[in-house]
C-alpha cells in the first residue's frame, strides 16, 4: 500500500525538505494588514523575517481552508492508496479539526488525520519518524502507536527575547507584556504536549541562554533512551549556532544534530529573536 504524509507549513519543514522527502505541504496563511501570503510559498524565510523586521502592519496567521484540504486530498489520493495527514495540536490550532472535517468528505477509510499535540519543530519530528517507518514498511497503526509514544518524550526549552510578537498575536495580554518588560525578565519555557510550562525567569538574555542551556542538560541527563538534539531559532542564526556547537561538544554521540528555522506562521508569534533546544526520541538508535 503506497501511503503518504501531508503536514502544513506550521511543523517548519521547509518546502525543500518536503520535496526531498515526498512529504506534501498544506501552507498556512500570514496576513500583513490587508495583504495574505502562503507561509514558505509566497515569501521565503529570509524575506519573511525582513519584512516583519520593516513592517508597522498588524501581522497575523490563519489556517488553510477546508477546501484546501479536499483539493489536495482528492489530487493526492489519485497517486497514492493512503494519507497520513499530520498536524499542530488542537488546543493551539483549528488546522488538525478542519483537517478531520475534509477527510470525512473525501474518503475517511483513506485518510488518517493525526493530532500531534505539538506545535512547529515538534511536530515536524512525527512528520520526519513517521515518514521513516513509511519508508521501513511499517503500517499506519504502527506510525499512530509510535507517533503516540513520542508525544510524551518530544518537547523544547525555548527563550524569548521579545514579547512584542506574541502580544500582536494574541498569544499573550498586554498586562502580561506590561509585567515582563517592567521587570525585565526572560522566562524560559518548556514546550511538550502538556502545553507551556514555565520554567525560569532570569534578568539577562544572556542569562538565560546559559540557564536555558542547564535545564536542558540537566534533563538530558536524566533520560534513559538515546535522543536527538537540534536547535530551533526564528532570525538570530549566529546565537543559535553557539548553542548549537556547545551541545556538539558535549553530546559529541549527538552526530546529526542541526540549526534549524521555525517558519514564517511560528515567526508571526515568536518573532525573530526565539531560540530553543529541541528533543525527541531517536528510535533508529534503537
Amino acid at each position: 500500500m503506497k501511503t503518504v504524509i501531508i503536514t502544513d507549513t506550521s511543523s517548519s519543514i521547509s518546502l525543500e525538505k518536503a520535496k526531498e522527502l515526498g512529504i506534501h505541504l498544506i501552507p498556512l496563511d500570514i496576513i500583513f494588514g490587508r495583504t495574505t501570503y502562503k507561509d514558505g510559498y509566497d515569501l521565503t524565510l529570509s524575506e519573511f523575517y525582513n519584512k516583519m523586521g520593516d513592517s508597522n502592519e498588524v501581522v497575523t496567521t490563519s489556517q488553510p481552508t477546508i477546501g484546501e484540504f479536499i483539493k489536495l486530498y482528492k489530487k493526492v489520493l489519485k497517486e497514492y492508496d493512503a494519507i497520513l495527514s499530520i498536524h499542530p495540536g488542537g488546543k493551539l490550532s483549528g488546522t488538525v479539526s478542519t483537517a478531520q472535517m475534509a477527510a470525512r468528505q473525501v474518503d475517511e477509510k483513506k485518510i488518517t488525520v493525526f493530532d500531534s499535540e505539538m506545535v512547529s519543530v515538534l511536530t515536524g519530528y512525527q512528520v520526519l519518524e513517521a515518514k521513516r517507518l513509511i519508508n521501513l514498511g511499517e503500517s499506519i497503526q504502527t506510525i499512530i502507536d509510535r507517533l503516540e509514544d513520542m508525544k510524551d518524550k518530544t518537547l523544547a526549552f525555548v527563550m524569548l527575547d521579545d514579547f512584542s510578537n506574541l502580544v500582536r498575536s494574541g498569544r499573550i495580554s498586554h498586562l502580561a507584556e506590561k509585567v515582563i518588560t517592567f521587570t525585565k525578565i526572560k522566562p524560559i519555557l518548556k514546550l511538550s504536549s502538556k502545553g507551556i510550562e514555565f520554567k525560569r525567569a532570569v534578568r539577562t538574555s544572556k542569562r538565560a541562554l546559559e540557564k536555558m542551556e542547564q535545564i536542558a542538560h540537566d534533563y538530558i541527563d536524566s533520560l534513559n533512551y538515546p535522543v536527538r538534539i537540534d536547535v530551533a531559532h526564528g532570525n538570530i542564526p549566529e546565537i543559535a549556532e553557539s548553542i548549537r556547537k556547545r551541545i556538539k561538544e558535549k553530546y559529541p554521540d549527538n552526530k546529526d544534530n542541526q540549526l534549524l528555522r521555525l517558519s514564517g506562521v511560528i515567526g508571526v508569534h515568536t518573532g525573530p529573536s526565539a531560540v530553543g533546544i529541541t528533543l525527541t526520541p531517536d528510535y533508529s538508535k534503537e
